[in-house]
């Protein structure tokens, strides 16, 4: 849903020179056609189940032991995302936009860069949009310039940042790969206010995204079934199960919702 919320607002943005960026994506895939979609990006992609957080049911894929892993995996919805990887230059999704590819950290004492990701929190009120709070989350490993260099090392090692993990059955925080604005760890990112600044723009714009997508999705109360004279701004608007539904045909989430 948040795809298509970026998609709604990028087309009412189009020739503003705004826009939100993210990676070609391929929404409602059923797992038969993952192999299919994996071919026409070069053979590296990445796989989501879109109702997961922190990191779970994301899969990189770069080689067919990876996507074999994937495919014996019971999964309990119908429906993935499958969106160009952005790895190092020798392993990234071909897309029609071209090659993107990690430029990743500031070379390490013994040459090593690492992918890292930038957290940016805003609030908003009746006065516009304000930045709270800014951090970063380093990948475990380093980036490999080709893949064959170390085997043994696995693409999430390089490209998951998701500080959350499960050890021993308990989920635990790897807060050593967190990078805080206000510490010397934070230069290791390599960027200037210009970065800081369109770090905030395309989370404010994702943020009005997910926003319209929310009003979108709730219908007027023609009957005014439900309204309580007391407390008329209650039930004025009705969840429009249609559209999510047209929107998000996965079976297994709507059952989930309806019952």
């Amino acid at each position: 849903m948040a795809a298509r919320a970026y998609d709604f607002l990028n087309s009412e943005l189009a020739g503003t020179g705004l826009a939100v960026r993210m990676p070609e994506t391929i929404r409602n895939v059923s797992k038969s056609e993952i192999p299919l979609w994996l071919d026409s990006m070069g053979g590296h992609a990445v796989i989501k189940v879109p109702y997961s957080n922190a990191g779970q049911g994301v899969y990189t894929i770069t080689n067919k032991k990876e996507l074999e892993a994937f495919l014996e995996t019971d999964h309990f919805y119908d429906k993935f995302i499958v969106q160009s990887l952005v790895g190092n230059a020798s392993w990234s999704s071909v897309t029609r936009a071209g090659r993107f590819y990690h430029v990743g950290t500031i070379p390490n004492k013994k040459n090593h860069t690492f992918v890292s990701d930038l957290r940016m929190m805003v609030t908003a009120n009746a006065c516009g949009f304000k930045p709270v709070a800014c951090y970063a989350r380093r990948a475990r490993k380093p980036l490999l310039r080709h893949l064959e260099d170390d085997p043994n090392v696995t693409s999430w090692e390089m490209l998951g940042t998701n500080l959350s993990v499960k050890v021993d059955d308990e989920w635990t925080t790897e807060a050593q790969r967190l990078l805080l604005m206000d510490r010397k760890d934070f230069n290791q990112l390599g960027i200037g206010v210009d970065d800081l600044i369109d770090a905030y723009i395309q989370t404010v714009l994702s943020v009005i995204a997910i926003d319209k997508m929310a009003q979108r999705l709730m219908k007027d109360n023609a009957g005014k079934e439900g309204v309580d004279s007391k407390y008329p701004w209650f039930n004025e608007k009705f969840f429009d199960f249609d559209l999510f539904e047209a929107l998000n045909p996965d079976k297994a989430l709507l059952s989930e919702i309806i019952h």
